[in-house]
């Protein structure tokens, strides 16, 4: 595939982004960031910022979602530039890690960003304030890798040592760790339906299920470091690139890879980007070039291929590229195989063999296509015997000649040997039934004698003719239970109208039951379920059905009720609720406090925040995240000090006792060991002796001072 437009800037890309209204952002090595519109591939905005190199390979640059901030991270200066893309403002320094930021991630709303460093720490700041709001569970190893689910209620870094922390930021309560890759973990990505990609050093990609924190697929590995990942619109296709100048595609439905040369590139990749508008696929390379490809520009080739019949060629291209099966010219080309096969079998029908094999040649050489053809005409070897059974109603041979060829079945002739046997046997059925006049259904039924599948439902005609009778009693009433033992009891009855009647009523009450789950009639849903439980292939289904209904119904009550305690316990054992419409009400309310919240923990001020949260301080699953803003809120105050003390105020004695204060309710942590370090500089006289330290956890019991140092 040949990129639509190449644009060249001569130094290495970092990093590339969509942002919506038809416009890409991308930042290269030097740090400019440049702004594109996908109409022109004109340059329309961009600016310089003046900081050292950042690395192209890692993950120190990221554009939030809507365009709205940049990040890059400082390298060599263990600290984050955060910076407004449209005013061209920088408007935060992050600091707090003890050596260089190796990763940098937004969060889909633009309201955080979280960064990880050489140090194994990661640190969660708002976007806000520019403020630190908590700290994920630290590393003993560099995290290289860092990002935030799709609805900003998850993060997770990646670390050196080969292990991945997946934490629930929305309450910083519980998160897990696991060691499954074999290499650095140099890439994360969340995508749909609580599923993440992580990639590592030696090319080895591994699906989660975030929400319970276990390997759901390991994919064919690639054989070179994973640089960058992306998904389509549908999270169907997963497009990676690698240390090597191609790009690769895998399949997220079955998790086989499609092809490892999706896209040959002409020199290294860095950096990937999927546009959901417009199928396009944008690579960015080391060399400094910027790869526009059109997934669906193919499609001209396609076209072409079908109107000159190169169908083999054209099947070809639909194995390499998939996303052509979303285009007009897959639906011409699966046309024209349709269309070839009908006229094939009014050739065969008529005995015309040969004109058979030359309509169908085109497609003789298409791997998918060859089998069918090759059953399709040994099968019509035999067909002027059926042909001939049906016409001179000879039905016993006919139908024995249809199941040994089932090509036959496709065939004008069998449709009419089964119109005639509907016709012939309702004649049956209404000579036994009303005029119980059993002599002529059977002269009736006469030809049809001695066919093995009719045989069953001519003698019940016969001999248990109050069957029929029941069974549309019983397809009457939707007594289903009954209706199936009875199927069940005389398996000839599979064969009747009713059955099909019953069995399509099945379907029907499927859909019915979707649209009632995505309505919210949670009563109707279990109703209906304990109906379709009836059908036979629908038990487990219907069984399915009734247990979200259910968990969904406690789960409204939980909220109602204010059982906030439960209603995280629900979401921990049933993850699909975080999607609820109800359960994203119920967030947008705590975010709100939280982020009223943080403003006041950037400040230092805590009685803001205890006011700000409210009754949220008496649910145990956000205790560890208000404690968090509170434990910043006071980090904030000893900063202050130590600014005081910079410009020379007397302010010693209030850091030390502030420190000790700190100590005492949080415990020794990274955060205070850094302020110590900065006091010990300014000739602030710290003694730990005989204090006794806290814990984070137990903090909301205890008495809060309004001033650490108070």
């Amino acid at each position: 595939m040949e990129p639509i437009k190449r644009i060249t800037i001569k130094t290495p890309i970092s990093k590339i982004k969509y942002i919506g209204n038809n416009k890409f952002c991308v930042v290269d090595e030097e740090n400019t960031l440049r702004i594109y519109s996908l109409k022109d591939y004109k340059l329309i905005d961009g600016f310089r910022v003046k900081l050292p190199k950042n690395r192209p390979l890692e993950n120190g640059v990221d554009i939030s979602q809507r365009g709205k901030y940049l990040a890059v991270a400082v390298d060599g200066k263990k600290k984050t530039s955060v910076w407004d893309i449209e005013n061209k403002k920088h408007i935060f320094t992050l600091g707090w890690h003890k050596g260089n930021v190796l990763s940098v991630s937004f969060d889909k709303e633009e309201k955080y960003i979280l960064t990880g460093g050489e140090d194994g720490r990661a640190y969660l700041w708002s976007l806000a304030t520019g403020k630190m709001i908590g700290a994920l569970p630290p590393n003993a190893d560099y995290i290289l890798s860092t990002d935030f689910s799709l609805n900003s209620l998850w993060a997770a870094t990646g670390s050196y040592d080969r292990s991945i922390t997946i934490t629930n930021i929305t309450s910083l309560d519980f998160s897990y760790r696991k060691k499954s890759h074999r290499g650095a973990v140099t890439k994360l990505k969340f995508i749909s339906n609580q599923r993440m990609i992580s990639g590592d050093k030696t090319g080895e990609l591994i699906v989660w299920n975030y929400a319970k924190g276990s390997v759901l697929k390991r994919l064919p590995n690639m054989i070179d470091q994973i640089v960058d990942v992306c998904v389509d619109e549908n999270s169907k296709f997963l497009f990676v690139i690698s240390t090597y100048s191609k790009v690769v595609l895998y399949s997220l439905e079955n998790y086989e890879q499609i092809t490892d040369e999706f896209i040959k590139l002409v020199s290294n990749p860095s950096s990937l980007e999927y546009i959901v508008d417009k199928h396009y696929l944008i690579v960015g390379t080391l060399d400094g070039d910027i790869c526009i490809y059109d997934l669906l520009s193919d499609e001209r080739e396609l076209k072409a291929l079908i109107k000159s019949k190169k169908y083999t060629l054209a099947y070809e291209l639909l194995n390499k590229n998939p996303f052509l099966q979303a285009t007009e010219a897959y639906k011409i080309l699966e046309n024209e195989w349709n269309k070839t096969l009908n006229v094939a079998h009014k050739f065969l029908e008529k005995g015309d063999i040969e004109n058979a094999k030359e309509v169908l040649k085109p497609f003789m050489d298409v791997s998918v296509k060859r089998i069918i053809i090759q059953n399709l005409l040994k099968d019509f070897k035999e067909f002027d015997k059926f042909k001939n059974a049906v016409l001179n109603l000879k039905y016993p041979l006919a139908y024995s000649l249809a199941n040994q060829y089932p090509s036959f079945k496709d065939t004008i002739y069998y449709k009419k040997m089964e119109e005639d046997w509907k016709k012939v046997f309702n004649l049956a059925k209404e000579a036994v039934l009303k005029e119980d006049n059993i002599e002529k259904a059977r002269e009736i039924l006469k030809p049809f004698r001695g066919v093995p599948q009719k045989t069953p439902l001519m003698q019940a005609l016969f001999n248990e003719k109050q069957l029929y009778n029941l069974l549309k009693e019983k397809l009457a009433k939707k007594d289903f239970k009954e209706f199936f033992i009875l199927v069940k009891r005389f398996p000839f009855l599979a064969e009747t109208e009713e059955y099909k009647t019953a069995i399509n009523f099945a379907k029907i009450l499927d859909n019915k039951i979707q649209l009632l789950l995505k309505k919210g009639d949670y009563k109707k849903v279990i109703e209906y379920a304990k109906i379709l439980e009836q059908f036979p292939g629908y038990e487990e289904k219907a069984k399915e059905y009734k247990e979200q209904a259910r968990v969904l119904m406690d789960f409204q009550r939980l909220l109602a009720m204010k059982d906030y305690h439960a209603v995280f316990e629900n979401v921990k054992m049933y993850p699909f609720l975080e999607e609820t419409s109800d359960y994203k009400l119920f967030q947008q309310e705590i975010n709100a406090k939280l982020i009223k919240a943080e403003k006041y923990a950037a400040k230092g001020d805590i009685e803001g925040i205890l006011k700000s949260v409210g009754d949220l301080v008496k649910i145990k699953e956000y205790s560890i995240r208000i404690a968090n803003l509170i434990k910043s809120a006071y980090l904030q105050q000893i900063i202050s000090l130590l600014g005081k003390k910079i410009k020379g105020e007397k302010t010693d004695a209030l850091i030390q006792k502030g420190i000790k204060n700190y100590i005492n309710l949080f415990g020794f942590d990274l955060e205070i060991g850094d302020l110590i370090e900065k006091a010990k500089k300014l000739k602030v006289n710290i003694n730990l002796e005989n204090i006794s330290e806290g814990n984070i956890a137990n903090l909301l019991n205890r008495k809060l001072p309004v001033k650490i140092y108070g």
